[in-house]
């Protein structure tokens, strides 16, 4: 064999080796390759269940839920009358008569009851919070025609316990004028919410808070 020949042989066979390390290499990083993507496939895998059972735990928004006071839900009626305000004089020449049922209704509400129970404002004492909020159909007047409910938020006595809300409407023009106790017979009391309404003429009224019932 002469040196040209064996020098083409020697060529050869370096250049398999090479050819055969480089597939090796290949083959050992496309291994690593499929190992890592299946690792990443198991923990996207186990991400996937942790979030679906943290789904699961959030509470689901009722249809229904109630985002404004003035529709909650009225859990009972506990009185009623009818009543009458004369409220503007000139309206087109004639007087302006605001004619409704006055209801005295316990509401399902805790979300705005605790709320409520929460802000410090208006009158507040005995474990009540009295607010008087423009919340109701307008009237016919060229004066601020909006209708005002009271809102009654009572503490719970004990841990655990709901706040309790009441509400009494509609009226005109409300102004929260005291909350009493008055002494009765046999170290018995009652909690009374005086306040005044309408213009023509203004009218007083009180609510019994204790027995919860509009005062004649």
């Amino acid at each position: 064999m002469n040196r040209i020949t064996i020098i083409f042989f020697i060529l050869f066979l370096n250049l398999s080796c090479s050819e055969k390390n480089k597939d090796d290499k290949l083959l050992k990083e496309n291994s690593l390759l499929k190992t890592k993507i299946s690792e990443l496939e198991k923990d996207n895998a186990a991400l996937s269940k942790q979030n679906d059972i943290l789904q699961s735990l959030k509470p689901e928004k009722k249809e229904t839920e109630v985002t404004e006071l003035r529709f909650s839900k009225v859990i009972k009626t506990l009185d009623e009358r009818f009543s009458k305000d004369t409220l503007d004089l000139k309206k087109y020449g004639n007087e302006y008569v605001f004619e409704r049922n006055v209801e005295l209704t316990k509401l399902d509400n805790k979300l705005f009851a605790e709320t409520f129970g929460n802000i410090r404002e208006q009158l507040n004492s005995f474990g009540y919070s009295i607010f008087s909020i423009c919340d109701g159909e307008s009237l016919p007047l060229e004066m601020c025609n909006c209708t005002d409910s009271i809102y009654v938020v009572i503490e719970p006595e004990e841990l655990g316990e709901d706040y309790e809300l009441y509400r009494i409407g509609f009226f005109y023009n409300v102004d929260l004028i005291s909350l009493e106790r008055i002494e009765k017979d046999n170290n018995d009391y009652d909690f009374e919410l005086t306040f005044e309404h309408g213009e023509y003429p203004r009218k007083k009224e009180k609510i019994n808070l204790t027995r919860m019932n509009l005062e004649k």
